[in-house]
């Protein structure tokens, strides 16, 4: 898993980048919140909070990021809000499994805003942001 997410792939044009310290796994959740069915997703733990890209668009759980940073889903609502220019490119996956609900952005939104906020976990996003 060395191909960073932009570039082909065999499946997808994204994929998450090589990390020593993280073990990132494939999985496939089927939800009703979705057109496919499913979200199939590269995955890994980080401070008990899933970190989730999905593959087939690079969609970002950023409700992961969010509370891995300690903060709170209080806090996630607020920072969209103050930033309506977001609401377009949001996805909200609600009910099903747990581990995938919460706020999804796309991959260059998530990146931008880990570049604002998440300093202290940066080394932690490297597989999906390199």
């Amino acid at each position: 898993m060395t191909s960073p997410p932009h570039s082909a792939g065999s499946n997808s044009r994204f994929r998450p980048f090589a990390s020593s310290k993280h073990q990132v796994t494939k999985g496939r959740y089927i939800t009703s919140n979705d057109p496919r069915g499913y979200i199939p997703v590269y995955e890994y733990q980080l401070c008990g909070q899933w970190i989730m890209m999905d593959i087939d668009d690079g969609y970002v759980l950023w409700t992961g990021i969010w509370k891995a940073l300690g903060n709170s889903k209080a806090d996630i609502v607020k920072m969209v809000e103050s930033q309506p220019e977001l609401e377009p490119h949001i996805r909200r996956v609600r009910g099903g499994y747990l581990k995938i609900q919460g706020t999804w952005l796309p991959y260059e939104v998530a990146l931008r805003l880990s570049r604002r906020v998440a300093w202290p976990i940066r080394e932690d996003l490297i597989p999906l942001f390199g």
